[in-house]
């Protein structure tokens, strides 16, 4: 009996202080659902203060998270990611001086300025100065010059220009001082007219970077700081081209985007006319005097006839010193090949006359029809060289000079539609200052100022 009657009343005791804390706990929870509108107030409150002192308020309370979350500036990588992945940079190259032009390891020293400009999303409407802006944690399009000879000595500069829009331009400055290479065509030589090649690259495949030629400028020649003006005449006019250079030989689908700006020196031909041509011109026709010697002696015709031969292949080994060893005939080539071939011909008849001595008058008879076709020949070629020459290798240098004076005339028109626009723009300018703010923001902008503000 005692026994249950102390289970009976530990069963009670439990079930009365079961019922208090579950009252207790019900309690509590209507507490705090009356104290969450109060809680939700003062959050908002410390987080518009949070807000106002420029501070990124988002984690402080799982109550707030209804508050609309401070904008986030996006690295510029992601934000050319979304919106432009392609960046396209506008380049213009200027040749500052261009050096020794060396025909035989085909290649030329300049100093040149290369110009680059693209959009920075992350500086628009920041409107500051290129002092206060780190440019190594900025997208930057890693532009080298493609086909220079080692390393050339290059010093960069960047500054930021905002458009009337607010929207930032990145422009990089970059004077390059170094020897270039360029693949010479000789078959015109010496009446070449050589393109001087600098092609500027992105080390950023074609997917990410993409180079244009600035609309905004031209590129431009300085010919009065031109070295090897003696030798040969620079051209101002310029061309562009856009190629693609490959990466990876084994990837052929991974490539890069460049520029190719070429400027045009014609070769002045006068030196290798006076002393090569004419010298050549002159030992060939003295080859025709050896007829003048009796046919009795063929051991002196022949002995003149090769000294001449002899003098031509020095002339001729002298030519090839100047020249790279390529794999086919220039114009000279031809030429100084040509006049052996006409050497060897008259030795070649001084040692068959020999034969027809037996009837002195006939091989009188033929020696002068052989002298007779050999000098027709001699002059026929030599006319028809100069008008092959005036047809085909200057035929380029007018075309070039045709180019120059184009290139002259759009630049000036350029030039004056430029001054013409700046004046307008000044005009507008100075409109606009005397407008009043709100109703030049209407015009400009086409907005409601009043809503706006």
């Amino acid at each position: 009996m005692r026994g249950s009657y102390m289970v009976r009343s530990f069963w009670i005791i439990t079930n009365k202080m079961s019922t208090a804390i579950a009252y207790s706990f019900m309690a509590m929870d209507k507490r705090q659902r009356n104290d969450v509108p109060e809680v939700n107030r003062r959050c908002s409150n410390n987080s518009e203060k949070y807000l106002n002192a420029g501070y990124d308020n988002t984690s402080e309370s799982t109550l707030s998270r209804s508050l609309k979350r401070r904008p986030r500036k996006r690295s510029s990588s992601s934000t050319r990611s979304k919106k432009d992945p392609r960046v396209k940079v506008e380049i213009v190259v200027q040749f500052f001086k261009v050096g020794e032009i060396d025909t035989l390891k085909e290649q030329f020293n300049a100093d040149v300025i290369v110009k680059a400009k693209w959009r920075e999303p992350t500086l628009d409407g920041q409107q500051t100065t290129a002092d206060a802006i780190d440019f190594a944690r900025l997208w930057s399009p890693k532009l080298y010059i493609e086909n220079s000879l080692g390393d050339p000595k290059e010093q960069i500069r960047h500054r930021i220009i905002y458009n009337e829009k607010g929207e930032a331009f990145i422009y990089e400055k970059r004077v390059a001082k170094g020897t270039f290479m360029e693949n010479l065509e000789l078959d015109d030589f010496p009446f070449d007219v050589q393109d001087l090649t600098i092609t500027v690259a992105s080390e950023l495949p074609i997917s990410e970077c993409e180079l244009v030629e600035d609309k905004d400028e031209h590129h431009v020649v300085n010919r009065q700081s031109f070295v090897d003006e003696q030798e040969w005449h620079l051209y101002v006019h310029t061309e562009c081209n856009k190629k693609e250079l490959v990466i990876d030989q084994v990837d052929n689908s991974v490539k890069r985007s460049a520029l190719s700006v070429k400027c045009r020196a014609a070769r002045r031909p006068g030196y290798f006319v006076w002393n090569i041509f004419m010298i050549t011109f002159l030992i060939c026709s003295l080859a025709f005097a050896t007829f003048s010697v009796e046919k009795d002696l063929p051991q002196n015709r022949l002995q003149l006839s090769f000294t001449l031969v002899l003098t031509a292949v020095a002339f001729k080994s002298v030519v090839n010193s100047s020249l790279p060893r390529i794999s086919y005939l220039t114009y000279m080539d031809k030429y100084l090949l040509v006049s052996m071939v006409m050497l060897s011909a008259v030795c070649t008849w001084h040692a068959i006359v020999t034969r027809l001595n037996y009837n002195r008058k006939y091989a009188d008879h033929v020696e002068n029809i052989v002298l007779t076709i050999l000098s027709v020949l001699y002059i026929v070629y030599n006319i028809g060289f100069i008008v092959i020459i005036y047809l085909f290798p200057c035929k380029k240098r007018r075309i070039m000079s045709q180019k120059d004076k184009e290139y002259k005339r759009n630049r000036r028109s350029f030039r004056q539609k430029s001054v013409y626009v700046d004046s307008l723009s000044r005009t507008q300018v100075a409109k606009y200052k005397r407008k009043p703010r709100r109703q030049a923001l209407e015009q400009n902008e086409n907005i409601n100022v009043t809503a706006k503000y």
